[in-house]
């Protein structure tokens, strides 16, 4: 389905990266295609042409992070197994692409973005396309969150070289967390928790983005004068 925001030249693109990029090389879940078909990337990535923004590869956005390659989103999405019934936590949700991706195949999503500068343009992309089972959140990953919310399922968009424990504590019982993880030799890794007990799987190597430590006050003040 094309949005308002959408036009021709736009949705032929995107028809071609989900058979070329996506469907082509495994992505198999036909709720996750037609996701990413309905979805304009373009939107938040406004700085590249459409041919960019449809393009087999990651791209930089504000606040020196990336957009990652449609592949390595679809296929992580795949692992982590959602559902329309599911909460999910998302860490590092970036421009926030992956962020409107998952809004359609959950319940809700708390969102995780350490940068303000990425927290408002998301945020106003977000609104654009009107997506409202979303809370994002100005916040760091080594922050502990407020309340006790379990989740079904957590995604990391960046890598640590360890994950947080406290992030372990916020899956459910039956719940999938996957991530990247590793400094130089990054692998994605699949966690299930089983009767408390955390199942791990590693899976490909990437290439992302590091989960930054501290605050967001610490980070965002290491920002200042940044060109964005």
């Amino acid at each position: 389905m094309r949005s308002g925001l959408d036009y021709d030249d736009a949705y032929e693109l995107r028809q071609e990266m989900v058979e070329r990029q996506l469907a082509d090389r495994g992505i198999y879940r036909t709720d996750i295609l037609e996701v990413f078909q309905d979805t304009p990337r373009h939107l938040f990535i406004p700085d590249f042409d459409l041919t960019e923004a449809y393009a087999d590869h990651p791209l930089p956005i504000k606040a020196g992070q990336t957009i990652s390659q449609p592949y390595i989103v679809a296929l992580m999405i795949q692992y982590l197994e959602p559902a329309l019934s599911h909460k999910i936590l998302e860490i590092g949700s970036g421009s926030g692409y992956a962020t409107a991706i998952l809004s359609k195949l959950c319940q809700h999503i708390d969102a995780l973005e350490v940068y303000q500068a990425l927290v408002e343009a998301s945020r106003e992309t977000l609104k654009q396309l009107s997506i409202a089972n979303v809370t994002l959140m100005h916040k760091s990953a080594w922050e502990q969150m407020n309340g006790a919310t379990v989740y079904d399922r957590i995604i990391l968009w960046a890598s640590p070289p360890r994950i947080p424990s406290h992030i372990f504590d916020r899956l459910g019982e039956g719940g999938i967390l996957v991530a990247p993880e590793g400094k130089r030799d990054q692998y994605v890794w699949i966690y299930k928790k089983n009767q408390g007990r955390l199942e791990q799987t590693k899976k490909d190597a990437v290439r992302f983005v590091p989960l930054v430590s501290g605050s967001t006050q610490e980070i965002d003040g290491t920002m200042r004068g940044y060109d964005e």
